[in-house]
Formats: structure tokens, sequence, C-alpha cells
């Protein structure tokens, strides 16, 4: 940028180029995840269900799980763990020194 002015580029308000494969896996994937009406082969009845849920009911519990929290990424942002000192002074300081301290003077000994 040369003095705070645009040179170049894209105007405000132009949108993306539309990508073909970005359609075509979205499509697709909404597709696995709609609802659709299918005949449960047990009870005969017909039951609303999409692929996915399908799939999931497939696999074993543990593989079920594991699937869940791999997905639990995609929706939920991961905690990082902190680091905390838990150490404790042995020095006691009287309520004067501590807040002497606090206030940044110093001590005179």
């Amino acid at each position: 940028m040369a003095k705070g002015k645009k040179t170049g580029g894209r105007v405000k308000g132009t949108p993306n180029k539309e990508n073909p494969l970005k359609g075509y896996i979205r499509s697709h994937s909404m597709d696995y995840f709609e609802p659709r009406p299918i005949k449960d082969e047990k009870t005969g009845k017909e039951i609303i269900v999409s692929q996915f849920e399908l799939d999931i009911l497939a696999l074993a519990p543990d593989d079920r799980v594991a699937a869940e929290l791999r997905l639990l990424k995609f929706h939920m942002p991961e905690m990082k763990a902190i680091d905390m000192d838990m150490t404790v002074s042995e020095a006691t300081k009287t309520i004067e020194e501590r807040l002497a301290e606090l206030a940044g003077e110093e001590e005179d000994d």
C-alpha cells in the first residue's frame, strides 16, 4: 500500500471465485447427512435417518466413541493445558510487609 491508498487487488465486496470441486464436496456432504425415509429391515417400518447415522450405528461402541471425539474437534475449540507454579514460599510476611511489597516500596532492614 502506498500512502494509505489501495493500489491494486480486488474491489471491496467482490465475491470469491466459485470452486467446482468445493461445491461438489459440499453437496456430497449435505447428501450424506440429509435424513431420508428408509425401510427398517428388522421391523419393516419406515424410519427417517441419514446415511451418516446408519454408518455410526454400524460401528462397534469403542469405534463410535472414537469417531464422535474426532468430530467434536470440528465443533469445539481444543483446550490447552496451563502450567502453574504452586510452590509456597516458606517466609511468612506481615501484612505491612505484603502491602509495602504490593505498593512497590522497598523495605528498610
